[in-house]
């Protein structure tokens, strides 16, 4: 924590958007850009500065890793389809809707997901070897986290929240919302994964 003068809070303000555009833009705007936006109120020495100190304040930290970080690999890695590879985005952004799912990791519930996918779909083995080795997770150890992702993917269609639903029930995105093991699935619930 770092104590602030009222009169910098725009400075920091601009540095934060300039530090987050490094990251999340293919082009980011320029310093002169941010000097623009502030009508001059700041140098390029002042935004540089600041941008070290607050880089510094907060050690680097800036980034935290999500499931979409690694999803691409993870998918590659378990020869996903182009339906395989909705599904499992599918099973991710309904996780995203459920506060519970924070408590895991997100390389734990890209391995869930696709875990849970490789069962609806019906591929053998559930969980390859080398699946095994990349994750350095076990289908044992993925199962708990994987029957609550199964469990939200079966409300989904009650949910209040319908937009991802929507979205994934659109051909655009293959129609995983309501391939027929879905539905399979409910009628099934007492197996397990």
């Amino acid at each position: 924590r770092m104590p602030v003068i009222r009169k910098r809070l725009q400075l920091i303000g601009i540095v934060a958007m300039f530090v987050a555009c490094k990251f999340e833009e293919i082009e980011s705007p320029t310093i002169d850009d941010f000097i623009y936006i502030t009508d001059n109120a700041y140098s390029k020495e002042d935004i540089l500065s600041m941008e070290c100190t607050m880089l510094n304040t907060l050690s680097f930290k800036i980034v935290a890793p999500t499931p979409a970080h690694l999803l691409h690999y993870m998918l590659s890695a378990n020869r996903c389809d182009d339906r395989h590879q909705q599904l499992v985005q599918y099973i991710l952004e309904l996780a995203l809707l459920d506060l519970r799912m924070v408590r895991h990791s997100p390389s734990h519930l890209v391995a869930s997901a696709l875990l849970l996918s490789n069962e609806l779909i019906g591929r053998r083995p559930l969980w390859p070897s080398q699946m095994v080795s990349l994750t350095r997770q076990t289908e044992h150890n993925l199962r708990t986290c994987a029957e609550e992702l199964r469990s939200l993917l079966d409300a989904a269609p009650q949910h209040f929240l319908q937009a991802i639903r929507k979205k994934y029930l659109h051909e655009k995105r293959l129609a995983v919302a309501r391939m027929p093991y879905l539905s399979l699935h409910k009628e099934n619930a007492s197996v397990p994964l």
